[in-house]
């Protein structure tokens, strides 16, 4: 954990904070230099019994706005990440991971409540704010604290998963000899004259460029599941289908088209184009499927 701490002036110099009494300015100072690289302290009553400081002291700074208090006495300082930046090297997440998932970055990086978050910017867990890294400098949404970003690709992660083997043991073998596949598209009559656009995507493409996007950890478990189960082409299908005819794709409307799947026992590229021509209208019936009707001369 590093050592040095650092107290913004953007903090510390406004009359909210010069207004209140010198001991709960020092309070504050001391529970800063206390605290770990998240900005939480484990024994706030400690030091505020050290220092001479009162309970009133410690209400003020909660009813000021300046410090969280969760349920097991644990307390985090909200202008933290104003105030503090920690170098990816000498960062120690902090021990208190299940305090730490109830709050999030609001846009001025001050500590909220998760539910008291903008939905767009709800970050729970280790997560940054997002695009951002501790330093405000711009990044993925899926880097976190240390700099470093997550692995999101699916074959990267495992290059020996199977499907049908579960997602905890191996991941779904999205390019299965290591190379690009050859472009899985879909040449229904609807799609022709698009057809030409879609060979330049492969499977394998639009799974990972989907799953980058997903925030939420949940989701991402939950979209191996998906492709665990009813496999690589499919899931890539679905994806482009929703893309096509969704005014807004979202993983929920993405999750519907999905279990329909499932529940119709839809596990080929073939059967999910034929159902989704007839779930939206557009089957054709193909001449030469149609029963031939054997013809029988006079006496054979």
């Amino acid at each position: 954990m590093a050592q040095r701490r650092m107290f913004s002036q953007k903090v510390t110099e406004t009359d909210k904070f010069l207004d209140m009494g010198m001991t709960a300015q020092s309070l504050y100072f001391h529970l800063g230099m206390n605290a770990d690289d998240d900005g939480f302290v484990g024994n706030p009553k400690s030091i505020k019994r050290m220092i001479g400081a009162s309970e009133d002291d410690l209400k003020a700074l909660v009813e000021k706005d300046y410090l969280i208090v969760f349920e097991d006495g644990v307390v985090v300082i909200k202008d933290w990440r104003v105030s503090n930046y920690v170098k990816p090297d000498r960062y120690t997440p902090t021990i208190y991971t299940d305090d730490r998932k109830l709050i999030g970055l609001d846009k001025n990086k001050r500590y909220q409540f998760v539910p008291n978050l903008e939905p767009e910017r709800n970050q729970v867990g280790t997560e940054m704010e997002p695009k951002r890294i501790q330093s405000g400098d711009k990044m993925e949404p899926e880097c976190i604290q240390n700099g470093s970003k997550k692995n999101s690709n699916f074959f990267e992660e495992n290059p020996q998963s199977q499907r049908g083997q579960g997602i905890n043991a191996m991941e779904p073998n999205w390019n299965q000899n290591g190379t690009e596949m050859d472009p899985q598209v879909r040449l229904g009559k609807d799609r022709l004259s698009k057809s030409k656009d879609n060979l330049n995507t492969t499977t394998s493409t639009t799974l990972n460029s989907y799953y980058k996007k997903l925030v939420s950890p949940k989701s991402k478990i939950e979209f191996k599941t998906f492709v665990n189960e009813l496999g690589r082409d499919v899931v890539a299908f679905a994806i482009d289908s929703m893309s096509d005819s969704a005014d807004r794709p979202s993983f929920a409307y993405l999750r519907k088209i999905l279990n329909r799947y499932k529940k119709q026992g839809l596990d080929s590229l073939s059967a999910v184009q034929h159902d989704d021509d007839v779930y939206h209208g557009k089957s054709v019936v193909v001449a030469s499927m149609k029963p031939k009707i054997p013809v029988y001369k006079l006496g054979e």
